[in-house]
């Protein structure tokens, strides 16, 4: 039995057979998913092929480490890196950036560069929700992404955007892979019909106010349908326009920083190239430059109401 990635025929098939949901995109950003899907399908067989009691040859002391509170590496991580480095080596010889790398790297001085989350959302892996977690990839020039890749460790969803190209997401389940179509975005038009998820900070203590504003307006229960806060992850956002989800709000601070380049770039260009706005709270486009909570909103004026109700 395979130890990798049980979609990864089921995904390969639909990039093959794209519908007009996906026919926009290039070669390269095809060719680029492909590279992602079978990076993660080699670490995950790598992981769960290793000897019982540890993960990819590491000693059980050593599969999960704390870099600081809410924030862990695993054997995972590691082994998604290594691979996926690998195999976008192979398609580009550029630098490659990774959280997992150098941490003084400015993007904006690179004129072409890859960008890396091995394990986006290692903490849902952790806790079991695989299909909130896995490799976010982008193809960045001078810090602006130019096509990028999310793929889900469950390898149920798969979404690919590309600048002026637009965006398009996979769904698998045993029975094949659906395209879902991209053009109605944002069918509700009302912040009070929707609902929002909130990815807070680990350690409440470090939560920026506006984040800790809004949050305590929305949980009146007087602004939306429904509010919620999940495990911290930023891939949260290729749930938006599905069903009511109107909005993703990120906390995120100059002074506890927990959205970095890769993991807002690749999710920025999917949200922007779907039709919605990845603002900072401040209601501006959200620059990594100027860390910030992060509003991920299918319209702008879904967001506006969101920055109004922070700013109160």
């Amino acid at each position: 039995m395979h130890a990798g990635l049980w979609s990864r025929p089921l995904l390969l098939a639909s990039l093959d057979a794209a519908t007009d949901a996906c026919s926009a995109l290039s070669a390269a950003a095809k060719e680029a998913a492909v590279a992602v899907i079978a990076a993660t399908d080699r670490a995950l067989a790598e992981e769960f092929g290793a000897p019982s009691g540890t993960a990819a040859g590491v000693p059980p002391g050593e599969q999960i480490k704390q870099k600081a509170i809410g924030d862990y590496v695993t054997a995972f991580d590691l082994a998604l890196d290594r691979q996926l480095t690998r195999a976008l080596e192979g398609l580009a010889a550029i630098p490659v950036v990774s959280e997992e790398g150098p941490a003084d790297v400015d993007l904006h001085d690179l004129a072409d560069a890859w960008l890396i989350d091995p394990l986006d959302g290692t903490t849902a892996y952790l806790c079991g929700e695989r299909g909130l977690c896995g490799p976010m990839v982008a193809r960045v020039e001078r810090g602006v992404p130019r096509l990028s890749v999310m793929l889900t460790v469950d390898g149920r969803t798969l979404g690919i955007a590309e600048r002026g190209r637009g965006a398009c997401v996979l769904r698998v389940t045993a029975d094949g892979g659906q395209w879902l179509p991209t053009a109605s975005f944002a069918a509700i038009d009302d912040l009070r019909q929707g609902c929002l998820l909130f990815n807070p900070q680990s350690d409440a203590g470090c939560s920026h106010p506006a984040f800790v504003k809004l949050h305590d307006a929305i949980r009146t229960g007087l602004h939306t349908l429904a509010a919620e806060s999940r495990i911290p992850h930023s891939m949260a956002s290729l749930g938006l326009g599905t069903g009511r989800r109107l909005a993703v709000i990120h906390d995120n601070s100059a002074d506890h920083p927990k959205q970095m380049a890769w993991d807002v770039l690749p999710a920025q260009l999917w949200v922007e190239e779907r039709g919605g706005v990845y603002w900072g709270i401040d209601g501006h486009p959200y620059d990594i430059r100027r860390p910030m909570p992060i509003i991920a909103a299918t319209r702008a004026d879904i967001a506006e109401r969101l920055v109004a109700l922070a700013q109160a």
